[in-house]
């Protein structure tokens, strides 16, 4: 397991599956503790111990275990395939597609396959809107990760066929080329004083670490967040969101992992695909402290929590 920042209710719900069907695994955790430099380490312990398939939690992970598909490297030096001779299962990439893992979802045709957990942009959009009219929207993001600015740029692709204004901030790095949390305050203040209706809180790895503190800053300047992870809605204060539970995206990604471990299947022919069903997810603590209420007609299938 080649996890970027520990283990996660994705990797609980991952080991519950094998547990419940009581299949014999050894799974072997390795944290890359949000460090992309300690990928070369984790790659010569794969080659060393040889394991019989390697899982992948998140795109800088995958990137750098699976690397880029080789039919779409043409143009692009970074991110060649580096573990061929093994099924590689990924989890919690948004947007394969577009990172250049996969040529599309589907059978990949290659050593990978995996889990995606991010609602496509345009139904996060749609889902914003029926809570309440949005015609702006801010996004703070990392720009050194990859599945963040992809995401910033489609939503911001959408945004001008749709008329919706996207003003994009950047996180500020430091000295060590590491997103810097001390900018946070500024940025969600400048976020805030744009007019938008929303805070989006994308597919960012460093922005879900600090989502507590962000959407705090955020509600205090009555700027309601829309969350794309559930850790966003459960562990912090974002208003509302679109998201993949966890636990099934965990308990999906081992179902991929048991047809290769003991069905026999091979990782080329088992498709890539997202997870088929997501929570529209309302904390109702933050709709009453910020008097902004959905219409009525949402509370039909939304499910409302409390911290």
């Amino acid at each position: 397991m080649v996890l970027w920042r520990g283990e996660t209710e994705v990797e609980s719900g991952f080991r519950e599956y094998f547990d419940q069907l009581d299949l014999p695994v050894e799974i072997l955790p390795r944290s890359l503790d949000r460090r992309s430099e300690r990928i070369p380490h984790v790659l010569d312990e794969i080659r060393e111990t040889g394991p019989d398939l390697v899982y992948c939690w998140g795109t800088t992970a995958t990137l750098g275990v699976a690397g880029r598909d080789p039919g779409l490297m043409e143009g692009v030096n970074d991110y060649p395939p580096q573990i061929t001779d093994r099924p590689v299962v990924f989890t919690m990439v948004s947007r394969p597609v577009k990172s250049r893992i996969v040529k599309m979802f589907g059978a990949s045709g290659r050593n990978v396959t995996g889990v995606s957990h991010i609602v496509p942009i345009e139904s996060q959009i749609e889902a914003m809107r029926k809570y309440m009219p949005v015609d702006r929207i801010a996004i703070i993001f990392t720009p050194t990760e990859v599945n963040s600015v992809s995401a910033v740029e489609e939503i911001s692709e959408i945004g001008v066929r749709l008329n919706i204004r996207v003003f994009r901030f950047p996180v500020s790095l430091d000295s060590e080329g590491y997103p810097d949390a001390e900018a946070l305050p500024d940025l969600v203040a400048a976020a805030a004083a744009t007019g938008s209706q929303v805070l989006y809180l994308g597919p960012d790895s460093f922005i879900g670490q600090y989502a507590p503190h962000v959407t705090k800053l955020a509600n205090a300047h009555r700027l309601p967040s829309f969350a794309s992870a559930e850790r966003m809605l459960k562990g912090a204060d974002a208003l509302y969101g679109l998201v993949a539970p966890y636990r099934k995206v965990g308990r999906l990604t081992a179902i991929k992992a048991e047809s290769i471990l003991f069905g026999g299947e091979d990782p080329s022919d088992i498709p890539v695909e997202v997870l088929p069903e997501f929570s529209y997810v309302i904390r109702a603590d933050v709709a009453r402290g910020l008097g902004i209420f959905p219409a009525l007609s949402i509370l039909e299938y939304a499910e409302l929590i409390e911290p």
